[in-house]
């Protein structure tokens, strides 16, 4: 149903349609994102980390169990990974290449973000307002060219919602809904799950939720059939890991809840602040977005659209109170655990990006968006070109990758490689380690850990910062392989 037009809103002469205003941002993200992974090089914490397990996949063969130092990884499920390890082994192991499911993620994202806007508001224009929030939001364009799981998720937290507007049987779309979008809402939410984990389970509590507000009546045989297919993989995997790996895998997984979700704060009462610090952290960075975004909340929540779109029924009113239980979800589910970082919020941005539509729709005259509308998806595309051909890459590992390749012309195939670097946990730059070279890291995390490694006959070489080579490598029968910043690779010599 198409928006009602104020007094005075008169339509641009010789408007842009639709479908080109739809086509330059698709063309302006795929540039963007597809630009923008060829230049830089992986970080080493999550990227580095999870690129080295589908690289370990590609070479070994073995799919069921990712490597990282030479240990099975089973903190995170490996859906991810294994999309990783496809992309890898078809087109190569690169940085680029590793980072490549992000940027299609990224561009998918930013198509569904404008059909469901439009399918929600029935208003072609507010879609492309919504579209365009989401392609120029910078924290999002941040992640997507990087090889983690935030933006994956985020695709298919919105394929989920997607599946799950299609399967609406209210109102006077009821003729083209199906209840069989139900089953594949559950497959993007097993998807989820599989990707990511513990985020996956909000999309179950965005469809209950919304059912209650919309006053939804679904069709239950499907519901229930979609939640068992959403949920079977992920139990099938974690029941396949405990049968594998037994109490390693136990306490590998409890370890990682516990640094991550639900283990305790210092001090204690951080255990209830992390509402307010999610809500800093957006207050900082979702620019020029958030005013809006809050505003679309308002509108939503009090009005619910009625004043801007007089013609939508009661029931079109009430589906738009799936973004509010998706941004709410979302929001609640990364304040109650332990570990807060805002790209963990990254799968309510799109529900962010149509809220903003909203309030953007609503305070500021048609005629006004239209004829900004006009200009804005091809200013969004010579950016995206500007961006991609001379923004300066970022470049996170250049020492490591530098003592890397140096061990790969000399050192055999997966020998261990000592790394100590004042003892502090530096599993970033063991993961670069892994990833720009041939060999196995193994941390030390503390010096009596680095003199039981250099007595050990099966490590001969080690990676460490200048003044522990200098206090503790400097006198001992070697030569040095490699110095690249603060970091020196010496082999010790036979005894």
């Amino acid at each position: 149903m198409p928006a009602a037009t104020s007094p005075g809103d008169s339509v641009p002469a010789n408007p842009l349609p639709a479908s080109s205003r739809f086509l330059l941002l698709a063309l302006a993200a795929a540039i963007l994102f597809l630009g923008a992974i060829r230049q830089g090089d992986l970080a080493g914490y999550d990227d580095a980390l999870y690129s080295t397990e589908a690289k370990g996949i590609v070479q070994t063969g073995d799919w069921l169990t990712p490597k990282t130092r030479g240990m099975p990884a089973l903190e995170h499920p490996p859906l991810f990974v294994w999309t990783q390890a496809v992309f890898l082994k078809t087109f190569g192991i690169s940085d680029a290449v590793a980072k490549l499911p992000s940027a299609l993620s990224a561009i998918g994202i930013v198509m569904l973000v404008y059909w469901l806007a439009r399918r929600l508001l029935q208003d072609a224009l507010a879609a492309s307002v919504a579209m365009f929030a989401m392609l120029v939001t910078p924290y999002f364009i941040k992640y997507a060219d990087h090889a983690m799981t935030d933006v994956p998720t985020t695709l298919l937290f919105v394929c989920a919602i997607c599946a799950w507007m299609l399967a609406d049987s209210d109102g006077e779309e009821a003729l083209s809904s199906d209840a069989r979008w139900y089953l594949v809402a559950g497959a993007f939410t097993a998807l989820a799950l599989m990707v990511r984990g513990l985020i996956g389970l909000g999309l179950p509590v965005i469809f209950a939720l919304h059912s209650i507000a919309a006053r939804r009546k679904p069709r239950w045989s499907y519901l229930i059939a979609g939640l068992v297919i959403a949920f079977a993989p992920i139990v099938l995997w974690y029941a396949f890991l405990l049968q594998r790996n037994g109490n390693y895998f136990v306490g590998m997984h409890e370890g990682w809840l516990n640094r991550e979700v639900f283990g305790a704060l210092s001090p204690p009462w951080r255990r209830y602040t992390g509402a307010p610090e999610y809500a800093w952290m957006l207050m900082k960075s979702y620019w020029p977005w958030l005013p809006a975004t809050v505003g679309g909340i308002v509108v939503v929540y009090r009005e619910g659209y009625r004043e801007a779109y007089r013609e939508v029924d009661r029931e079109r009113r009430r589906q738009l109170l799936v973004l509010l239980a998706w941004a709410g979800t979302v929001f609640l589910l990364c304040a109650a655990a332990k570990s807060r970082v805002l790209r963990y919020m990254l799968p309510a941005y799109p529900a962010f990006a149509i809220l903003a539509a909203i309030a953007i729709m609503k305070w500021t005259p048609r005629r006004v968006v239209d004829r900004v509308m006009q200009g804005a998806p091809l200013a969004a595309l010579l950016a995206a070109i500007g961006i991609v051909l001379w923004m300066p890459p970022t470049w996170h590992a250049k020492e490591t990758r530098a003592i890397a390749q140096a061990h790969s012309h000399i050192l055999p195939v997966g020998e261990m490689v000592g790394f100590y670097d004042k003892g502090d946990p530096r599993y970033d730059e063991t993961n670069e380690l892994e990833w720009y070279g041939t060999n196995v890291p193994f941390i030390l995390l503390s010096r009596d850990e680095l003199e039981e490694a250099l007595n050990d006959p099966l490590i001969r070489v080690f990676v460490t910062d200048q003044a522990t080579y200098r206090r503790r490598i400097q006198q001992l029968p070697h030569h040095v392989i490699a110095q690249s910043g603060h970091l020196i690779s010496a082999q010790l010599n036979p005894r």
